[in-house]
């Protein structure tokens, strides 16, 4: 078995923990609404998912209607807290990956649209120390299961399928990713996670369960 020359992780839930809840009790704090009614208009509406897929290409123009739907003229670095406030590092994974590193190229693949691009940094400084390559589906016009997604990923970073590993908490997304041609990890935990790293040949430090 070949090591894999390209390491994809997945952000939310596998690089952070991802708590929705608490960016829809944020934003409706700003908006003065129920949880509920963000929910509905932001992610129920299919709002969210058309700019995961490149429907709002422009953070502008994204934030625009994020606006209009909120029902409240919510600041770049509102939207950035809300988000932020929501999102825990994953100090196991990021371990994992800092040590990858050392034997593979290494990315971020996250659905999502341009504003978490453009401020992943402020979001979870901890990946963007790790991570130089940052990546959001709204980049490829298709997103996370579509296998062209990958497809489209692994040609942009001038790779084979054959050659990443994929690592993501959503089985649809690694059997998306598999359908490609990539190796996937459906992650669970950290502890599962490195033995299969080290069962595909890296060379990384071991994890103990609690």
């Amino acid at each position: 078995m070949t090591r894999p020359s390209l390491v994809i992780f997945d952000m939310d839930d596998v690089l952070c923990h991802y708590e929705l809840g608490k960016r829809l009790r944020y934003l409706a704090s700003l908006a003065n609404c129920t949880a509920r009614d963000v929910r509905a208009a932001i992610w129920d509406s299919g709002f969210e998912g058309e700019s995961d897929a490149g429907g709002y290409p422009d953070g502008e123009v994204y934030l625009a209607e994020f606006r209009k739907r909120l029902g409240y003229p919510i600041s770049v670095e509102q939207w950035v807290e809300a988000r932020r406030e929501a999102m825990h590092p994953n100090q196991s994974v990021l371990n994992l990956a800092m040590s990858i590193k050392h034997h593979a190229t290494i990315a971020i693949y996250t659905n999502n649209g341009p504003l978490v691009k453009d401020n992943i940094g402020a979001l979870l400084p901890e990946a963007a120390a790790v991570f130089d390559l940052r990546f959001c589906s709204y980049e490829f016009g298709t997103k996370k299961p579509d296998p062209e997604s990958f497809t489209r990923l692994v040609k942009h970073l001038g790779k084979q399928p054959a050659e990443c590993w994929f690592i993501d908490d959503k089985k649809s997304n690694v059997e998306g990713a598999r359908i490609a041609g990539l190796r996937g990890h459906h992650f669970r935990n950290a502890l599962d996670l490195v033995a299969e790293a080290q069962h595909l040949g890296f060379d990384v430090p071991g994890l103990t369960a609690h």
